[in-house]
């Protein structure tokens, strides 16, 4: 019985976005487009990344120096990124970790085995050190069945969750408690928990062998190396991580989601809302669960093309645009910033500036044609993560019906209040750092 290596079909596992999804930042467009500046920060590119891996130390930070002498290193393949957009905003960089070793300051050969490692980047900030244990031995298995486990590098916050055909569950802590009690989308924790986690090595023929086991698990590995023989494992350590009170747990990466939107590090403040709680939701619930269920890819970010005898290329798709783009494209374009243009995505709003652009803030008496930010909690403060225009008020002045594009997805009609919880919450403000912030806000062009 042969181990399964550590390989597996990163084009069947992740469509090539553009660049991705964050901490949570919900489903907007970017990460921190600052809404009130004249230039807003765009996701990070590859060469920015590189760079905010060697200043952060995250090679250091994420080796194993094992009691046998075997020193493990995981360089990041970064030739082999891809992209991971769920919803409008949460954006991952995916990158495939290699482990290399160091046997008493000789160089090895490394195999991972029982997991696959990589890094997942959100918004080009957060390094998390990732770990998918699948239950299947199959290469094109990455992120569809098994377990993943997420450490946040610099704080050591572990997030655990398991996937079923490709959709993702937190694995809460007993006390867990989020929004509406769910625990499969962003939330914050308000219990602590240290969860070990065993690692395990052997050396064989020149090749040492790493098996790392799934938080809160110690078995000994039973499966065989390539060694033509049943090896003595090692129980080199146990690391010991925390999931604990007032942590954002990030959604878990997928293969699938919407995408669009853009967030701002300087949030507006307003004491002013312009619409009413409806009688019930219809999208809400649907699009928490995953928007390709229910609404219709209509502007990929990115698109295959068939060269004809069995060949294809994926490429950037220069028609895919987001919410932000519907939504200003149609009322006053001087708002729009920046786009990823440079990634062959021009109509892919990541950056506006409402406050130097023609538009007016809205306090009461709604009409049709005005338009509407959406803002979520993010890093103790708030971000913008979604847009869109009235398209019905009632009598009395106040909004009814919102039309938006929901991100890589169709343009859809709905209530001001019935979109994903990522977009924010359904009430007028929330509560984020200590201060206060509208969860909607509405503008109307000059």
């Amino acid at each position: 019985m042969k181990f399964l290596k550590t390989t597996f079909n990163w084009k069947a596992s992740f469509i090539l976005f553009l660049f991705i999804l964050s901490l949570f930042a919900y489903q907007g467009c970017r990460k921190d487009s600052a809404i009130d500046s004249p230039k807003a920060h765009t996701f990070a590119s590859l060469a920015e990344l590189k760079q905010s891996y060697e200043k952060l130390a995250i090679e250091s930070k994420t080796r194993d120096s094992l009691k046998s002498g075997l020193i493990i290193k995981y360089m990041p393949q970064w030739e082999n990124a891809k992209y991971s957009q769920i919803n409008d905003s949460i954006q991952y960089t995916i990158i495939p970790l290699t482990a290399v070793g160091q046997l008493n300051e000789k160089a090895i050969s490394v195999q991972t085995v029982n997991n696959t490692p990589f890094l997942v980047v959100a918004t080009g900030e957060k390094f998390y050190l990732s770990r998918f244990y699948p239950d299947k031995k199959s290469d094109d298995n990455f992120l569809k069945n098994g377990k993943l486990s997420m450490i946040d590098i610099l704080n050591q916050n572990l997030f655990t969750y398991s996937y079923e055909n490709g959709k993702s569950t937190y694995n809460a802590p007993k006390d867990f408690k989020s929004v509406k009690g769910s625990t499969k989308k962003a939330a914050y924790e308000v219990q602590c928990r240290e969860e070990g986690t065993c690692v395990w090595s052997t050396y064989c023929n020149g090749v040492g062998y790493l098996s790392t086991s799934y938080p809160g698990t110690c078995s000994y590995p039973t499966d065989y190396t390539d060694c033509d023989y049943t090896v003595s494992w090692s129980n080199d350590r146990m690391i010991y991580n925390t999931v604990c009170e007032n942590v954002w747990v990030p959604d878990a990466p997928t293969d699938g989601g919407g995408s669009g939107g853009g967030w701002t590090a300087t949030p507006i403040q307003t004491a002013t809302n312009t619409d009413k709680e409806p009688a019930s939701y219809y999208w809400r619930s649907k699009l928490d669960e995953d928007f390709s269920i229910y609404l219709q890819l209509t502007t990929p970010l990115v698109k295959t093309i068939d060269l004809g005898g069995g060949i294809a290329v994926d490429q950037s798709n220069p028609d895919a645009y987001n919410c932000h783009y519907y939504t200003f494209s149609k009322t006053d374009k001087s708002a729009i910033t920046e786009t990823l243009a440079s990634d062959g995505n021009p109509l892919w709003v990541v950056s506006i500036n409402i406050k130097d652009a023609n538009f007016i803030q809205v306090i009461s008496n709604v009409k049709v044609g005005d338009i509407i930010l959406y803002q979520a909690p993010y890093n103790g403060g708030a971000g913008l993560s979604h847009s869109g225009i009235v398209s019905g008020v009632d009598a009395q002045g106040f909004a009814t019906e919102i039309t938006s594009k929901m991100g890589e997805y169709e343009i859809i009609t709905h209530h001001p209040r019935d979109v994903p919880s990522s977009y924010g919450p359904t009430s007028p403000t929330f509560q984020s750092g200590g201060q206060t912030y509208l969860s909607r806000i509405y503008y109307r062009r000059r």
